[in-house]
């Protein structure tokens, strides 16, 4: 790890032209940088309009300057902040001259890294700055924010804190006698192990929606041959990302389309038609579509309504059994006596890609199955909160394994050992350095 002791410099705002840049300085020497390139005394969280003045005694640029002393401030030390205007040039010959005044360049995150290691923030919340800056629609940002704020952190601590509970039912056990006529009541403790494994799938299924929102989900739109699945994907993007035409097997590679569904960012993938071929370029088509179906988040499984499809849902359905599926009737422009509202139901849906008819409810259900609303708890959680807390949830489940089959209260505090020694990896108080350097690496430098 970095000694973070050094005072630490970074340009924070993005290359490019802009009519503001940022500087920030954080480190023992912030206070004396902060004097000899402004001629001013800092004050605690007052901005003062300022002349920044190099070694030769020549103005780089005038802007706001800030200070916030330590521990009140972002990183827990001493921090300067410098606003100018948003040259390049004007950045980086301010820089160069902070640099000279006695601080060095500051690494990928290194900011929010010394917020962490001073206790400003746990690393649950450190990791969702970056998933912060990184959101790329507006439930992102406001689940990366929540994270931020320790809401995800409270969850962890709240699960923690009622394994310690039971860890301590369970400690207290072993100090029984082991007497004839003496009754060791487990009920607690067993209710508690059970309430700590209902929490983790919901925290599971909660992480679950928040990466894919991250990710921005991917939809496959499949089908037989002149389904209307191109139609379909030119109409939801409002471009002509596919061509369409009468002739079947048009389609022969998959077209990802990046589009906005209730402003919220997901991929549309057309794939070839599903059909049975003796042309190999077809058929290769066709075995990229069935792999589609395996990586995607949600599949729209488009069937002709005039057509014979039977057989065809059912084949979809056990190609893509862990996968959510809406199975979607068009080209109902075709049929005059038939309207989507009356032939719609929870598991199909009526439309014509053509017209539009029936897309706004389908685009409804999209956005219901994949949790796009925003309307329920999403948490943004990296990997490897996942993992640790699948592998609590192991330990949980092994620990009422251990009580039913009365294998003995010393081998059921194990797992209890093993889970709180995961809790402390996932918010940074045993987490080792290499994996602290690998998490901030991952961060834009000067945040």
């Amino acid at each position: 790890m970095l000694e973070h002791k050094e005072t630490i410099a970074a340009i924070s705002t993005p290359t490019g032209r802009a009519g503001i840049g940022a500087i920030r300085v954080s480190g023992k020497n912030s206070k004396k940088i902060y004097q000899a390139l402004t001629g001013s005394k800092p004050e605690h969280k007052r901005a003062q309009y300022v002349s920044f003045v190099s070694s030769s005694s020549e103005i780089i640029d005038k802007g706001v300057s800030l200070f916030f002393k330590g521990p009140s401030s972002y990183t827990g030390e001493d921090v300067m902040e410098c606003f100018t205007h948003g040259s390049r040039f004007i950045l980086d010959a301010l820089l160069q001259e902070i640099i000279v005044l006695g601080a060095r360049p500051a690494s990928p995150g290194e900011f929010t890294q010394r917020a962490f290691l001073n206790g400003k923030i746990d690393l649950i919340q450190a990791e969702a700055v970056a998933d912060l800056i990184d959101s790329n629609s507006k439930i992102a940002a406001r689940s990366a924010l929540q994270s931020m704020q320790g809401v995800f952190s409270d969850k962890i601590f709240a699960l923690k804190a009622k394994i310690i509970e039971t860890r301590a039912l369970i400690e207290a056990m072993l100090d029984f006698p082991d007497e004839e006529g003496t009754e060791i009541d487990a009920v607690p403790a067993i209710n508690n192990i059970k309430w700590c494994i209902n929490s983790i799938n919901q925290l599971l299924a909660k992480t679950k929606t928040g990466r894919m929102l991250n990710k921005a989900p991917t939809i496959a739109i499949v089908g037989k041959p002149n389904a209307g699945k191109s139609t379909l994907i030119n109409f939801l993007s409002g471009a002509n990302p596919a061509i369409v035409s009468n002739t079947p097997g048009t389609t022969r590679d998959l077209i990802r389309e990046p589009v906005l569904l209730r402003e919220q960012p997901a991929v549309l993938v057309d794939t070839a038609g599903i059909q049975n071929t003796d042309n190999p370029i077809e058929q290769e088509g066709v075995d990229r579509t069935f792999k589609m179906l395996e990586q995607a988040d949600l599949i729209l499984c488009l069937v002709d309504i005039g057509a014979d499809n039977q057989g065809f849902q059912e084949q979809i359905k056990d190609a893509a059994s862990d996968i959510d599926c809406i199975f979607v009737k068009n080209k109902i422009d075709l049929y005059k006596n038939i309207e989507a509202d009356d032939t719609t139901t929870n598991s199909e849906l009526v439309i014509s890609a053509k017209t539009g008819e029936g897309i706004e409810r389908l685009i409804d259900k999209i956005c219901s199955l994949l949790n796009l609303t925003g309307e329920e708890d999403i948490i943004f959680a990296r990997q490897r909160h996942i993992d640790a807390l699948s592998r609590i949830q192991a330990h949980m489940k092994e620990a009422l394994t251990n009580i039913d089959e009365k294998a003995g209260m010393e081998i059921v505090a194990e797992s209890f050992r093993r889970s709180l020694h995961e809790f402390d990896t996932v918010i940074g108080k045993t987490t080792t350095d290499d994996i602290l350097e690998n998490i901030f690496s991952r961060f834009c430098i000067g945040k």
